[in-house]
């Protein structure tokens, strides 16, 4: 079980590793090459179009962002747990309405230039990449993944898709709580009799750490 978990690990760190220079990319080379900005936009329409059919699988490992948190900023991050708040669905919409209200008033002032619309993304992607280091170092080193208009979005779009069940097999041990990314303690919601059952958890990455890690292989994708 151990070197089937660490397999996935290494794979899935991997897939992570191709993508994470993005987000340094278009954050320092972005303002003298704005283009890059639209980047942004093409990540947050595939993250959403991707939450459609798999709930948030974007955010592990396909968000440049995600993948950056998960390969540098975890080792500066002193990893408490992600604050309730952020899990809090108001404050959630609140974050959403503000940045999206901040990137819909700026892009009209920068039309029609296309050098200009691409500053404010790089803008736009720059703030949030500060204030999700800071957070992270202070918390979780995801915890912005909670506040992020995409993670946002694929937790409504993503509301039963791809769903990860639990059997009454589950015996509580918590190891799942360790490998997870987000935070998410699957253990609690063991049914009570023989019939698995969804976990109504829509910010699961669909990592598969905890089903690898599970001793007793209770955890399980619903693919039907």
């Amino acid at each position: 079980m151990k070197a089937q978990f660490s397999m996935v690990v290494k794979r899935r760190t991997g897939r992570q590793l191709l993508l994470w220079w993005i987000l340094p990319l278009v954050v320092i080379a972005g303002w003298r090459y704005p283009l890059l900005g639209y980047l942004l936009p093409l990540c947050m329409m595939a993250g959403m179009g991707i939450a459609l059919f798999k709930g948030r699988y974007w955010c592990d490992w396909l968000c440049p962002r995600g993948s950056s948190w998960d390969l540098l900023m975890s080792r500066l991050s002193v990893k408490k747990k992600i604050p309730l708040l952020f899990r809090n669905t108001k404050f959630r919409i609140l974050m959403l309405m503000i940045l999206m209200t901040v990137l819909l008033t700026q892009l009209p002032r920068a039309w029609p230039s296309t050098d200009g619309m691409g500053r404010v993304f790089v803008m736009m992607l720059s703030v949030t990449t500060v204030v999700g280091i800071v957070v992270g170092i202070l918390t979780h080193h995801r915890s912005w993944c909670m506040l992020c208009p995409v993670g946002t979005m694929g937790n409504w779009l993503g509301k039963g898709k791809y769903p990860l069940t639990i059997s009454l097999k589950c015996n509580g041990c918590k190891k799942c709580d360790a490998v997870c990314p987000i935070q998410i303690n699957r253990w609690q919601y063991r049914p009570e009799n023989g019939t698995p059952v969804i976990i109504p958890e829509w910010d699961c990455l669909k990592c598969r750490l905890c089903i690898e890690i599970c001793p007793q292989k209770a955890l399980a994708f619903k693919t039907d």
